[in-house]
């Protein structure tokens, strides 16, 4: 559809690259981006993905498609204020969107009180609070948990901020990897 405007050649030009960038799938990606690893090499993506829908022996605590669930709806209109207020630079706009989806990410990861963590990750978290543990860490662990050592309950998703610190955002071209 086009549009039409008495703005003058830089509002129609503006206007033409809007409707290009949307007709190629420029997008805004928030979330956990290759390449961001844990000390030990763990991928940060990895150990989000196992976060969000649970392993063998962890529940799942979705903090993704809650953040997709109770936001989506605003970005629609984000993105609008986010055109008005860059003058309608879509790669700005976007990153604006980008950042807000971003941060609402690392809001939800901060407010989820449950499931509680197991025990055994209680007493890691315990001794261990920025994470670094070794196998034999682990194994003397699990056996003080047999044994009934106990620890204050840590808070589900945070443990060394890592996660946290790593949702981050970028403007992509084309359509969307999912």
């Amino acid at each position: 559809m086009a549009l039409k405007s008495n703005g003058g050649p830089g509002w129609q030009a503006a206007i033409e690259r809007l409707q290009q960038k949307v007709r190629s799938g420029a997008h805004a990606a928030a979330g956990f981006q290759d390449g961001e690893t844990y000390p030990d090499g763990t991928p940060v993506a990895q150990v989000a993905a196992w976060d969000e829908f649970g392993t063998k022996t962890a529940p799942p605590r979705s903090f993704m498609r809650k953040t997709i669930t109770d936001h989506k709806a605003e970005w629609p209109k984000l993105l609008a204020a986010a055109l008005k207020a860059t003058n309608y630079d879509v790669d700005k706009a976007l990153g604006m969107v980008g950042e807000k989806m971003a941060a609402q990410i690392r809001e939800e990861i901060a407010s989820i009180d449950g499931p509680a963590n197991a025990p055994l990750t209680n007493l890691l978290k315990d001794r261990f609070p920025m994470g670094g543990y070794s196998i034999d860490d682990l194994r003397k662990a699990a056996n003080d948990i047999r044994k009934g050592v106990t620890a204050p309950a840590g808070k589900p998703l945070v443990w060394s901020g890592q996660m946290l610190r790593s949702v981050t955002s970028q403007v992509k071209e084309g359509a969307t990897d999912d």
